[in-house]
């Protein structure tokens, strides 16, 4: 198939998902208003120095002249209020959208403008893929057509993400970017008492993002020095070590659908202590698989790290059913061959 992607490429959930078609021997051409790694060969679109919401449609003249000359078999738009809207305006079909999470679960709900823009997507989409049950009910009750949607994780890579006999005691990680939503703030709050109740235990924060220099003030101010560390954004080798190694894999997202990260953790044994979120409750509850707590409640979050680190017999019986749970929902491989055998059937003209 020749298959046009329209997506944020300097995200890593747009190098994975276009990986995967690629490697399936598939003509994919990636466009995106945001530069790429070398690697995904992203095709750059003009960027005017104008709000998102203006930004993102002035886009689309050129991205349909594109589109002519590549003729794909098919559009497949990630994010719905910037490429899933340019999808739908450039005309082209199939069209398949793919929502993150909060372009539905936050922005879509938020005013009636972004209610109507994510309708207009949606009810234009051939099929709608959502990587979770609250995800695929936001985007029904957003207008998305029952027959058109699906719902299936995209999964992660199971010989990569798994356990290792190297596990350091009392290793704190986080590996979520350093966003609003992912309540970054509560977690370092909530992990200063750990820490200085526990001269073992430290914090390695993975990710990159538009709060990280106010992460790192305040991680300075509230932690012991020398006991926490930020990496910076890393790739999946070292993202896969550094879940291996962790004891606890920390959380304290307010809004997530399928959440990648959490699946990369339940594949690797590092034990999650994550908010008590639909999106999360789809894979783990409290005391199966994981420790919950209520969404921004530091001293829940401290409390909760404090149960698992203080029972290792319950963290190793989590560690071998997340890693059952995982190999059996959320195969990569397995899960997105579906994904590509909807799009091969949009391709020959018939439903997914």
């Amino acid at each position: 198939m020749k298959i046009a992607t329209l997506a944020n490429a300097s995200v890593g959930h747009t190098a994975r998902w276009v990986e995967f078609f690629r490697e399936r021997g598939h003509d994919v051409r990636v466009w995106s208003l945001e530069p790429g790694p070398p690697g995904l060969d992203a095709q750059p679109l003009p960027v005017l120095p104008l709000p998102g919401a203006l930004r993102y449609p002035l886009a689309v003249p050129a991205l349909a002249r594109a589109l002519d000359a590549f003729a794909p078999d098919l559009v497949d738009a990630h994010y719905v209020p910037n490429y899933g809207l340019m999808g739908a305006l450039a005309g082209r079909h199939p069209l398949a959208v793919s929502p993150w999470g909060s372009d539905l679960l936050l922005a879509g709900g938020r005013d009636s403008f972004q209610r109507a823009r994510a309708r207009w997507v949606l009810t234009r989409a051939d099929l709608v893929v959502a990587d979770a049950e609250n995800l695929g009910a936001a985007a029904r009750a957003l207008g998305a057509r029952p027959e058109r949607l699906k719902v299936l994780p995209w999964g992660i890579d199971l010989d990569r993400f798994r356990a290792r006999p190297d596990r350091e005691p009392g290793l704190l990680l986080s590996t979520r970017m350093h966003e609003p939503v992912y309540g970054m703030d509560t977690l370092i709050d909530a992990v200063a008492p750990v820490l200085a109740a526990r001269t073992d235990a430290r914090l390695v924060v993975v990710g990159d993002g538009s709060l990280r220099a106010r992460l790192e003030r305040q991680a300075t101010a509230r932690l012991p020095a020398g006991r926490f560390q930020f990496t910076g954004r890393v790739g999946p080798d070292e993202m896969a070590g550094w879940l291996a190694r962790a004891e606890l894999f920390l959380s304290a997202s307010h809004s997530d659908s399928t959440s990648v990260s959490l699946l990369e953790a339940m594949a690797s044994g590092a034990t999650p202590v994550v908010s008590d979120i639909p999106g999360n409750r789809e894979w783990v509850s409290e005391g199966e698989g994981a420790r919950l707590f209520p969404p921004g409640d530091a001293a829940g979050l401290t409390r909760a790290v404090e149960r698992a680190l203080a029972d290792p017999a319950w963290r190793e019986a989590a560690r071998t059913r997340n890693r059952a749970v995982v190999e059996n929902r959320a195969d990569r491989a397995r899960n997105m061959a579906r994904v590509e055998g909807w799009f091969a059937a949009l391709a020959r003209g018939e439903a997914p």
